[in-house]
């Protein structure tokens, strides 16, 4: 892989991440899914190289027979040669492989994207400052969770009053114009930004 192509990472992509649980699914979720799903095929036909983070807990897994909750979400599922890295704690860098991956493909912007914002979303940008990494993060294709009263698009709005002063951001369009290498307009309409 070139030096040169940014990398896309994962974060929490799994199917709890979709679980409203008791609070009201305002949907914004659904449509984080979609974005995800269309930079990822893009990255992908652009060659990026793709990092995937999952939560993985101490509990044993309970299939009811219709999902296992810690799988991936349909159509973000690792392909054979990307890296999974799997989280024990809040951060992605709990598994310490996550932060040499990240050292090694420095240069080109490293883009996040994903759920879990703003906990595990948040306790990897404190993990990426400390040790003078930049995540680049994609906020329209971030999720959240809905915590007591609030929808998951206002936790995840609120995240971002403090991602702002972490770590850079890109808007999707201009990931999209900048990056994915020469944007055809087949390309364009696989990622939802054209005609």
């Amino acid at each position: 892989m070139t030096p040169f192509l940014p990398t896309l990472v994962l974060l929490d992509c799994q199917r709890e991440s979709l679980d409203p649980g008791e609070a009201n699914d305002d949907g914004s979720n659904n449509l984080v899914v979609d974005r995800i799903r269309r930079l990822l095929s893009s990255a992908r036909l652009s060659g990026w190289p793709i990092l995937h983070c999952q939560y993985q807990s101490n509990r044993p897994a309970i299939n009811c027979g219709l999902t296992v909750p810690g799988a991936p979400i349909d159509g973000l599922r690792p392909r054979a040669r990307e890296p999974v890295f799997i989280r024990k704690g809040l951060s992605a860098y709990s598994d310490p492989d996550f932060g040499r991956m990240v050292k090694h493909y420095a240069g080109p912007p490293c883009f996040l994207v994903g759920f879990s914002a703003p906990f595990s979303l948040m306790a990897t940008m404190f993990d990426a400052v400390a040790r003078s990494q930049t995540l680049t993060v994609i906020p329209e294709a971030v999720g959240g969770r809905a915590v007591g009263p609030r929808s998951a698009s206002s936790v995840r709005d609120i995240s971002f009053d403090l991602i702002d002063r972490l770590t850079s951001t890109m808007p999707l369009d201009e990931v999209v114009g900048s990056w994915l290498r020469a944007p055809q307009p087949s390309t364009l309409k696989t990622i939802g930004m054209g005609r």
